[in-house]
């Protein structure tokens, strides 16, 4: 059996010097309390110090982010009713410029309404309509012989148009003249 002298309890010899380089011959000194008591309180108020330095801090950082997020709302809030108020602006300035052209081309159709009843008015007139009666298609004034009175005492009859209308008509020749006039003056069989 191998000797084990570190943990042996069978072994009791006293301790040997190369084990215990070191041997105490005096007594430990008795320990200061209040000075370690001094100690442990100055190292808790200076961590409860730093700790209420952090706390400070952090509540002072929370406000001003806080504060920063409220003056943001706020800039930002008044960014869109400014933004808003210009964009009305703009539509309104839209709509008005808008008005003015729809303005400007009711004055211009207007101009050429008036212009276009003044030859209308101008191509209306008896004095027109014979002028170019007579220059441009080549009719002249009838004789005696080709004015044909007619009678109208007789009762109204309505006649609905067509080729048996024409046959029961009772002038007949007359709107036939006409006709025929019409179709040799366009040139038509």
């Amino acid at each position: 059996m191998r000797k084990f002298e570190h943990g042996n309890l069978a072994l009791k010899a006293e301790p040997s010097p190369q084990h215990y380089p070191n041997p105490l011959t005096e007594p430990f000194p008795y320990p200061d309390y209040e000075t370690l008591r001094r100690e442990k309180e100055e190292k808790r108020r200076r961590l409860q110090y730093s700790n209420n330095v952090y706390v400070a801090y952090k509540q002072s950082t929370r406000a001003r982010a806080r504060h920063m997020f409220s003056l943001v709302l706020v800039v930002l809030l008044a960014a869109l009713v400014l933004g808003i108020s210009v964009w009305r602006y703009a539509q309104i300035v839209e709509l008005n410029f808008s008005n003015v052209r729809l303005t400007r081309q009711i004055k211009e159709l207007e101009k050429e309404n008036s212009l276009i009843r003044n030859e209308i008015s101008n191509k209306m007139s008896l004095e027109e309509i014979k002028e170019n009666a007579s220059t441009e298609i080549g009719l002249q004034k009838a004789n005696s012989e080709q004015i044909i009175q007619l009678n109208f005492s007789a009762v109204d009859k309505i006649v609905f148009a067509g080729e048996a209308a024409q046959e029961n008509m009772e002038y007949g020749f007359a709107v036939n003249t006409i006709e025929e006039w019409v179709t040799e003056q366009r040139g038509l069989p």
